[in-house]
């Protein structure tokens, strides 16, 4: 029972972290090729694909009492975070569109999430720990 009640929870924070630490890879990239001729800087965006997902599975409930909030029916999740290249002109000679500014300011934004998601989770699993043993 306590497994259903917290799976909802773990399965958004794992999917969460899966496209931040995505996100972090393609920073590391575009870092990695800040000096590369043509190189196109790579970004991840899942945020609304997991909203998405979120929504999409809140879609079943039921309300049974007129006080009740009505969930979002017909939304559909989508496939998950993508990979893209940014559609932007370079105003550089090599025709590289990498911010070695804006890439650090995400990637220190990016950890940031990451860590405030590992603590949650944590703090989640010492919660079910401590409903556990009865304390």
């Amino acid at each position: 029972m306590l497994g259903q009640i917290f799976a909802g929870s773990f399965a958004v924070a794992r999917q969460a972290l899966d496209g931040l630490s995505q996100r972090q890879d393609a920073i590391a990239a575009n870092v990695a090729n800040v000096d590369t001729p043509g190189y196109r800087r790579r970004e991840v965006t899942f945020e609304d694909a997991l909203t998405q997902r979120v929504n999409a599975s809140s879609a079943g409930m039921r309300t049974t009492d007129p006080r009740h909030i009505a969930s979002r029916s017909g939304t559909s999740p989508s496939d998950g975070g993508a990979v893209r290249e940014r559609d932007v002109v370079s105003s550089r000679n090599d025709a590289n569109d990498v911010s070695i500014d804006e890439e650090m300011l995400l990637l220190a934004e990016t950890q940031l999430r990451y860590q405030a998601l590992t603590q949650g989770v944590g703090r989640r699993l010492t919660t079910l720990r401590t409903v556990i043993r009865g304390g």
